[in-house]
């Protein structure tokens, strides 16, 4: 059983012979009851202190279970980031790879296209050539023809042809 410091101060003693000094006795009581009210007190702060205390404690390890939480998430996310900056870059690169091969496939049918053209130019320039000759042959035959036919004047294109030909003798 646990003794107050009031419990103390009433408590009384029963008298005997030859018993002891009661000024002393009381003396002695006030002292203990003094000392007790302060081990009393002081065990009462330290409670309040240790009750203090472990709310700190407590606050302190919910505080660090949130932080833990947090950085979890935090961890989390920052990967799930990362996945998805991942994901995105390799679209990227899908899709510029596509379009790179779209681009060299344009080009290439652009070159085809290009040097179809050119042959087709040429065959037409040759075909233009061999009609223009033909076309001039016909009209010089036709001019000598002309010619022949008229016989008083020296031939026209003959003339010409030598003054050409000369001029192309000159040259060379």
């Amino acid at each position: 059983m646990r003794l107050t410091p009031i419990e103390i101060r009433r408590h009384r003693f029963n008298s005997r012979l030859r018993g002891f000094d009661r000024d002393e006795v009381r003396t002695f009581l006030d002292m203990v009851i003094s000392d007790f009210e302060d081990v009393v007190r002081e065990n009462s702060e330290l409670r309040r202190d240790a009750e203090r205390r472990v709310r700190e404690l407590r606050n302190f390890r919910s505080r660090e279970d949130n932080i833990r939480d947090t950085l979890t998430t935090a961890q989390g996310l920052v990967q799930e980031l990362k996945r998805t900056a991942l994901k995105e870059a390799e679209v990227i690169v899908a899709e510029a790879e596509v379009q790179s091969e779209k681009t060299v496939q344009q080009a290439e049918t652009q070159r085809s296209q290009v040097q179809e053209e050119v042959i087709q130019l040429r065959h037409l320039r040759e075909r233009l050539g061999i009609d223009l000759r033909s076309t001039i042959e016909s009209y010089l035959s036709l001019i000598d023809a002309y010619q022949s036919s008229q016989p008083s004047r020296p031939p026209l294109v003959e003339v010409r042809r030598e003054s050409s030909m000369g001029a192309k003798r000159n040259t060379c």
